[in-house]
């Protein structure tokens, strides 16, 4: 599957078609079908799985340890993530076609970023202040890769680490 997530992930889900997604997965047409119900499925299982890769990185970071929490805000917040969404995080990468996905794609994303969220927020001490790192980051990402000079590009990532600073000092 993460082959399929990284083809998702660097050409859009809606834009990827079935035989590409499956190709990818190393399936026929067919056999992914005898894996998943369609392509919304597998939506909902690839955002699941990352979210769940992203949550398990987040987990070795020890609590209140703001050192830590910088340096994975500041690899997240970098260009090689912005310039490798195949390899990044789905959020940014898929979030727009999770919002129009069917509900119950999107229960399963919600479920996901609540684990997600709730392991930020026992590393920074609290729930808000996790929830607020994580759209900072996702949006941050999200607006640099729709820029086209590496300049504004940096000027945005700066300017959201600084913001994640302010909001771990707030």
């Amino acid at each position: 599957m993460r082959e399929s997530a990284a083809l998702a992930k660097e050409q859009g889900f809606a834009a990827s078609g079935i035989d590409a997604l499956a190709r990818s997965a190393g399936l026929t047409s067919g056999a992914f079908y005898k894996h998943f119900e369609g392509k919304e499925a597998l939506l909902a299982a690839i955002c699941e799985a990352e979210l769940q890769s992203t949550q398990e990185r987040f987990s070795s970071i020890e609590p209140q340890s703001e050192e830590q929490v910088l340096r994975a805000v500041d690899a997240y917040l970098s260009l090689v993530h912005v310039r490798s969404p195949g390899a990044g995080c789905v959020l940014p990468a898929l979030a727009a076609e999770m919002g129009r996905a069917p509900a119950a794609t999107r229960a399963v994303v919600e479920r996901a970023f609540e684990e997600l969220v709730a392991v930020i927020a026992e590393k920074v001490g609290d729930r808000a202040l996790g929830s607020a790192l994580v759209t900072q980051c996702v949006g941050a990402v999200s607006v640099a890769r729709a820029l086209s000079t590496e300049t504004a590009q940096r000027e945005v990532l700066a300017h959201a680490r600084v913001a994640v600073r302010r909001l771990l000092k707030a």
